[in-house]
């Protein structure tokens, strides 16, 4: 079950995070936004992975939480960027 939210979620933020801006409305300074997208995405990167492959979550969707450990044109390049119009 919480793998399954957890893919939802992720599903609902992944186009505000891939483009580097926290998924919700924030009353932080730009800084203080910049610290909470980081440590959302520190969080993803070590934690999602596992709950996720327990829910069943494709492949896919692992790629594109991965992207959000790359930078540059090391994302944009990956052969595993979403091609939805960014």
């Amino acid at each position: 079950m919480a793998g399954r939210r957890l893919a939802e979620s992720f599903a609902e933020w992944e186009y505000d995070l891939l483009g580097d801006q926290l998924p919700w409305q924030n009353w932080e300074t730009a800084a203080g936004e910049d610290a909470l997208r980081a440590e959302l995405t520190d969080w993803l990167l070590r934690h999602a992975p596992a709950p996720l492959r327990a829910a069943g979550a494709g492949e896919e969707l692992l790629h594109r939480i991965r992207l959000l450990g790359l930078t540059g044109p090391d994302r944009w390049d990956d052969p595993h960027w979403p091609n939805r119009g960014y």
